[in-house]
């Protein structure tokens, strides 16, 4: 293999394996985790075509023997930082995307080639630990390792032993496989008769930028050729904060819903002053019991981590929706995380105070 070793765990069917390793009668019988939409489904609720986002009354009609459990995030969230935990033992080389995901480092632990023995011992460690199976891949870069740990899911390994192999996979693959091609780049991308690996591969860097610019342009045309490489980064700076409720049942009570955004925004409030971070932007989620969803966002002239300020933006962006009925989901987020909320003037502002000293 290249100069880096990567290896990417997804621990398989998180939230549902959980549940069915805490209560025996869960085993081997299918179940989804959620309220009124489906978070995680079982792999035994997956052969009925159970899958997450999907609302529990199709899971129900497709699959009329599944169990529904309710979530319980902060259980589910104890766990990941309990894996995490075995990962920092062994390396400081890991980066955690999510609570159940993460890629590590592992070029240091490979003498004579024996990445298979390593990935059976990394899997042995975290199930005799936690009782959880997890899926990995190996790869040459972060992009490949991530992709391979989804090929022989659940509980198995893959590996890309070098650029070429990957390559060649990619050929026939349609292009949401891939970390970092999204919906929009897809559609876009479609309009150019580019579905698959083979079709991207055979377009002209040049071409590429001229169409979505110089940062994802170079992108797509490296990822697709295995030239795409980023290092492992374990100080990631946290992007955002969010609450959300998923209720049983519509809730209708405009009073009900605002009283849950400031309960939410007190938790974020305590959240960031407890990391000393302020934030800029206040995003309101909504779904309705036809689960389309919304967001609105607000952003503050000057950072802050002030509950009432987080509570009163949220409460605006609701108040000024059309559709205030039928909710099923409501949610903020907070982004534009600062280590400050110190303004920085400008030039106007600093004029302005000018002419008010010499009045």
């Amino acid at each position: 293999m290249n100069k880096k070793i990567y290896l990417h765990y997804d621990m398989d069917a998180f939230f549902a394996s959980v549940e069915q390793r805490d209560n025996p009668r869960l085993r081997g019988i299918p179940i989804a985790v959620g309220y009124g939409v489906v978070t995680t489904a079982s792999y035994e609720a997956r052969k009925y075509g159970v899958k997450s986002a999907m609302s529990v009354v199709e899971a129900k009609r497709l699959c009329p023997n599944l169990t529904l459990v309710r979530i319980d995030k902060e259980k589910y969230f104890r766990i990941g930082k309990e894996i995490q935990k075995l990962i920092k033992r062994f390396t400081d080389k890991y980066e955690f995307t999510s609570v159940d995901e993460g890629y590590i480092d592992i070029t240091e632990f490979i003498k004579n080639n024996n990445i298979e023995k390593f990935v059976r011992k990394f899997k042995e460690y975290i199930f005799k630990n936690v009782g959880l199976t997890c899926s990995v891949g190996i790869g040459f870069n972060k992009v490949s390792a991530k992709i391979a740990s989804d090929i022989n899911k659940p509980n198995g390994y893959f590996i890309f032993w070098d650029r070429e192999q990957f390559v060649e996979y990619l050929k026939d693959k349609e292009l949401g496989i891939i970390p970092g091609i999204g919906k929009k780049t897809r559609e876009t991308l479609k309009m150019f008769k580019v579905e698959n690996g083979k079709d991207l591969h055979g377009f002209d860097k040049f071409d590429l930028i001229n169409k979505f610019g110089n940062v994802k342009g170079e992108f797509l045309y490296n990822v697709v050729r295995g030239l795409h490489f980023s290092e492992i980064n374990n100080a990631r700076k946290r992007q955002s904060y969010g609450r959300e409720v998923t209720f049983n049942h519509s809730i209708n009570d405009v009073l009900e819903l605002e009283d849950e955004l400031r309960k939410q925004s007190k938790i974020l409030s305590e959240k960031l002053k407890e990391k000393k971070e302020f934030i800029k932007t206040v995003t309101l989620k909504i779904r309705y019991s036809n689960f389309v969803t919304h967001t609105k966002a607000k952003r503050l002239k000057n950072a802050t981590n002030d509950y009432k300020q987080i509570a009163d933006m949220a409460i605006e962006s609701f108040r000024s929706l059309e559709k205030k009925n039928e909710v099923r989901l409501i949610g903020v987020q907070l982004s534009s995380i600062t280590k400050t909320n110190i303004v920085q003037l400008t030039f106007d502002d600093l004029e302005f105070m000018k002419k008010k000293k010499e009045e």
